[in-house]
């Protein structure tokens, strides 16, 4: 099977030659701006060779102008319209173009795109929670202004730099900032706003984004091809989520674990995970992006667990 393949076998719930492989890590930090950062992102993708390629640029927002932060909740109205061409939005549009143009046409290209609530957690920390309780209002205003903003993002990713799809990160779902209501309440209307924009490419990721306890039931609903989560952190496992979910799942691999893990830990970790899912819609994944400090081989293990599964 070629990658687009056996891409498009796992995520229609298929069985293909070997389960897909995505291993992904934050870079922007260190390799800013559109040269260093399209340098680093095409060398980690040959390095470990995943099945798609996930670009994931953190410079993602503008914030307004004169406030590094949103110092306080009347921030939120003071968010502008911004153009997808220019600022941090257009370095990313231009990563993207570039990268789509340096690897070949069966490497799908996703997006990783960010929830409005998780740009707002960018902007606000801590404190959102609290703008989304004692003014509600002026907070949804700017969640608001943040969906518009990265949905047009959205369609000129599509439309100019020829994406395959995207990957929404979806930040909050968890106790340890909203209850499950709250999120339903301001965050999910925003994140669907994303996705019936991400919906008019082949692929769409849906990530839930938490460590204990994280809204996996809600989030599995959604309107996606796979669903992204903290499995072996947060739950449920590979195993429980396959009964309460027919969508293609994405996980496996303690990401956390593997900072100081051994090679052959993460191997079995993962082999582990591919019996779980009986090699059937699923992309074996670290459960969040491999922290900073994993050791190379650590990350190499998936592609070999891969290779390993498709002859049990």
């Amino acid at each position: 099977m070629t990658r687009r393949e056996r891409i498009l076998c796992a995520l229609k719930g298929g069985k293909p030659d070997r389960v897909p492989v995505s291993v992904y890590q934050h870079s922007t930090v260190h390799n800013r701006g559109v040269e260093e950062f399209v340098a680093y992102t095409l060398a980690f993708h040959r390095k470990f060779d995943p099945d798609y390629l996930k670009v994931m640029y953190d410079e993602l927002y503008d914030a307004p102008v004169n406030y590094q932060f949103a110092v306080d909740s009347g921030v939120w109205d003071l968010l502008e319209d911004l153009d997808p061409h220019k600022a941090a939005f257009g370095r990313y549009l231009e990563s993207l173009k570039r990268i789509r143009g340096a690897v070949d046409a069966d490497t799908p290209v996703i997006a990783t795109v960010f929830s409005p609530f998780h740009i707002a957690v960018r902007l606000a920390w801590t404190r959102l929670p609290q703008d989304c309780r004692t003014d509600r209002e002026r907070t949804i205003r700017g969640l608001a202004t943040i969906s518009r903003n990265i949905t047009a993002f959205i369609s000129a990713a599509r439309n100019e730099a020829g994406v395959d799809g995207f990957f929404l990160g979806c930040f909050g779902c968890e106790p340890a900032w909203l209850n499950q209501e709250e999120y339903e309440s301001f965050a999910s209307p925003f994140d669907r706003e994303l996705i019936a924009e991400m919906r008019k490419s082949p692929l769409t990721f849906v990530h839930s984004h938490g460590e204990q306890g994280s809204y996996f039931d809600l989030l599995s609903r959604y309107e996606c091809d796979a669903v992204s989560w903290e499995d072996r952190q947060a739950g449920p496992s590979i195993g429980a989520a396959r009964k309460k979910s027919g969508k293609c799942l994405v996980g496996g691999v303690d990401h956390v674990a593997a900072v100081t893990s051994s090679s052959a830990t993460v191997r079995e970790q993962a082999i582990d995970a591919i019996r779980q899912a009986e090699g059937r819609g699923f992309i074996l994944a670290p459960g969040c992006t491999f922290l900073e400090g994993t050791p190379d081989e650590n990350m190499t293990a998936l592609k070999e667990a891969s290779i390993i599964g498709a002859g049990l």
